[in-house]
C-alpha cells in the first residue's frame, strides 16, 4: 500500500488523528487542506472534507488523483440504525449504499453497476476482521447507508427495511 487517505467530514473528527501525525506537511487544493505525514509507519494524507456527498466525493477524488491514495478510510460520526448499535461503537463497512438514490440510477445507467451496493476492499476488510478479533473494543461490520439528510425518525424504518444498515452517514458511499 503506497499511501492511505483519511477523510474526515469535520475538523473535530480530524483533530485527534492529526495529533498522531508528527509534523504533517500541508498542501491546499480546491479549498481543502491536506495533511501529509506518517502514522504508525504508514504514509498518510488526511483531509477535513466537509459534510455531505459532494464534499466527500471531491476530497476523495483529490486524494486519488493528486496524492495517489491507494486506499481511503472515512473516519467520523454516524447515526446508529440497527437496534443493537450503541453510542461509540466502531463500525466498519462491508458495503456502502445510497439510501436516497434510486437503485436503477446506478445499475441501469452509467456506471452500470451490477448492484447499487459498493463493496469494501476485500483485502482491507479481511485485515480489519482479523484486528476485530483482538481489538480492545467491539468492532461491528456491516452496511453503511449514505444520504444527504440527517435521519432521526422520518424515513428510518424504510431505510432499515430496505438496506439493513448498521449506521447512516452523509459521506461513505460517495467515497466508495
Amino acid at each position: 500500500m503506497k499511501r492511505v487517505g483519511i477523510l474526515c467530514p469535520s475538523d473535530t473528527e480530524l483533530a485527534p488523528l492529526l495529533a498522531h501525525i508528527p509534523s504533517p506537511r500541508t498542501i491546499r487544493k480546491a479549498m481543502l487542506t491536506f495533511y501529509l505525514g506518517t502514522l504508525e509507519g504508514v504514509d498518510v494524507v488526511a483531509v477535513y472534507s466537509g459534510v455531505c456527498k459532494v464534499n466527500a466525493a471531491v476530497a476523495a477524488q483529490i486524494l486519488v488523483d493528486a496524492f495517489s491514495a491507494s486506499a481511503i478510510f472515512v473516519v467520523g460520526t454516524a447515526g446508529g440504525m440497527a437496534e443493537d448499535v450503541q453510542l461509540f461503537d466502531t463500525v466498519i463497512s462491508r458495503q456502502a449504499v445510497y439510501h436516497d438514490v434510486a437503485d436503477d440510477i446506478l445499475t441501469e445507467y452509467h456506471p452500470w453497476m451490477p448492484t447499487s451496493f459498493f463493496p469494501a476492499d476485500a483485502k482491507l476488510l479481511a485485515l480489519a476482521e482479523v484486528y476485530g478479533q483482538i481489538a480492545p473494543f467491539p468492532i461491528r461490520f456491516g452496511t453503511i447507508a449514505t444520504g444527504e439528510a440527517f435521519i432521526a425518525d422520518e424515513g428510518r424504518a424504510e431505510i432499515c427495511q430496505k438496506f439493513a444498515p448498521l449506521c447512516v452517514d452523509m459521506e461513505t458511499a460517495s467515497v466508495a
